[in-house]
């Protein structure tokens, strides 16, 4: 690759990453739904045309941003790496922390769902998408908690955790919508839900 080869992929690279950094900072500041591509194209101070040139579509652009801030919930993740917890109490911290993380941002929740079917039906995806979410962690600590070596089993009972954790913050949370749903679905405090998920979960494996 030529001098002017390099500069054209320095500069491609450069306007990629722009865009992507202006869409994660409008998403924390206005949230998903205020998210729209002229606004992205704004705020990166470049036009429609090329952010379509980069991404194909808002869905491909809204997939790696939610990439982007899921990347940085260090706290949640940190709290699989506490040797000082056990594993069960390790899980509940993370679980906990993660859906406090998920509902500062408007909207992630439902788009972190929402990629579900596109990331487990590609390999590629889905192996983004563990590396971010350190999956390998979730696994070695369910792992100790239940004995299971299988990776496939490991993975689809984190997939219900997950789904059994997130999807009720998502419900209970959703803009505009809290009045109503609240007398239906009365829930108690995250802890305490996790509490009783864990207690019926992992029953089986603490006998």
């Amino acid at each position: 690759m030529n001098t002017l080869d390099q500069s054209a992929d320095h500069s491609d690279k450069d306007t990629k990453q722009t865009i992507l950094d202006a869409t994660v900072m409008l998403i924390k500041e206005e949230g998903f739904q205020c998210a729209t591509l002229r606004k992205i194209a704004a705020r990166a101070e470049t036009n429609l045309a090329l952010v379509n040139y980069y991404y194909g579509s808002k869905e491909s652009l809204m997939s790696d941003a939610v990439r982007v801030l899921l990347s940085t919930f260090d706290d949640a993740f940190q709290a699989l790496e506490d040797a000082s917890l056990l594993p069960q109490e390790r899980l509940k911290q993370f679980l906990s922390r993660y859906v406090v993380n998920l509902l500062r941002y408007p909207g992630l929740a439902r788009q972190v769902l929402e990629q579900g079917p596109q990331i487990m039906c590609s390999p590629t995806e889905y192996d983004r998408y563990a590396k971010i979410l350190r999956v390998k962690k979730m696994h070695n600590t369910l792992k100790e908690i239940t004995h299971v070596e299988d990776d496939n089993r490991l993975q689809l009972m984190m997939l219900q955790l997950y789904g059994a954790v997130v999807i009720p913050a998502l419900i209970t949370n959703m803009p505009g919508k809290r009045e109503q749903i609240t007398p239906v679905f009365n829930l108690p405090a995250l802890d305490e839900q996790i509490d009783t998920l864990f207690e019926h979960y992992f029953n089986k494996y603490t006998l």
